[in-house]
């Protein structure tokens, strides 16, 4: 069934997807979007799985095997944590993440990334994780990030496709346009290290102000229209070098 539904969107919005090689050629940093418990670790919060979810354990191992591989290489990587204040809400999402809880702290899987000198964290706040590294002195740390490593591409990855994923890498692709983050030429999603959260309407019923959210049906929409509606690129063929062994994984929307 899924397969099908696959098939059927790609009738409706055709769109053409690339594959890529990863080395040490062209500066690639790897930003990690929100993979932390409040979303992926079944039980850990309102807008994390209920039960094991094939789609987020997928994106999860995913974006394990990308970011041992950049660390591997020592190639830059960027990962977001969602971590909201108890008394600042997120409306019209439920409570989630909340600062200092487990919800907002890396899964399990990912955990070790906190100690590797090649990896930047960024606790944020708010949905678009590019307005959520702007510091008090108006500085931006996803910025200097790009400046400091002189990034040519960036590869995002994590959850939520349609809304942090979305927001962020709309704001990028802004920003590079303007000129604000030389020297970025490229910024590109891969849809097999991404996720979002299932929210049916027998749940949403129950929290006031709450919203159906259906995994499947928006996971495969949105990532589809980030293509289409803003001319980034979605991978469907993804290759790893790393000296002469050639890691690969393919995967269609």
């Amino acid at each position: 069934m899924p397969s099908r539904t696959i098939d059927l969107l790609k009738e409706e919005l055709p769109v053409e997807q690339e594959s890529l090689v990863l080395s040490g050629d062209v500066k690639t940093g790897l930003v990690i979007v929100d993979v932390v418990n409040g979303f992926c670790t079944v039980g850990a919060g309102n807008l994390a799985p209920t039960a094991p979810n094939k789609q987020i354990s997928g994106m999860v191992d995913e974006t394990l095997r990308l970011a041992t591989e950049f660390c591997k290489n020592k190639w830059p990587v960027f990962a977001f944590k969602d971590s909201h204040h108890p008394d600042i809400p997120e409306p019209p999402y439920p409570p989630h993440c909340i600062a200092g809880t487990d919800e907002s702290k890396l899964v399990p899987a990912l955990q070790w990334l906190e100690n590797e000198p090649n990896v930047t964290l960024r606790c944020k706040d708010c949905i678009d994780g590019f307005l959520g590294s702007i510091e008090k002195d108006g500085s931006n740390v996803f910025v200097e990030w790009v400046k400091t490593n002189q990034i040519k591409v960036i590869l995002v990855v994590g959850v939520c496709t349609d809304i942090c994923v979305l927001d962020f890498v709309c704001s990028a692709l802004s920003a590079r346009n303007r000129g604000f983050l030389p020297p970025l030429e490229d910024v590109i999603v891969y849809s097999h290290a991404c996720a979002t959260f299932d929210f049916p309407a027998l749940v949403a019923r129950t929290i006031k102000g709450a919203l159906t959210h259906p995994q499947v049906r928006i996971n495969l929409r949105i990532g589809i229209d980030v293509i289409k509606d803003r001319l980034t690129v979605t991978l469907e063929s993804l290759k790893i070098r790393y000296g002469r062994q050639i890691l690969e994984k393919t995967n269609c929307l």
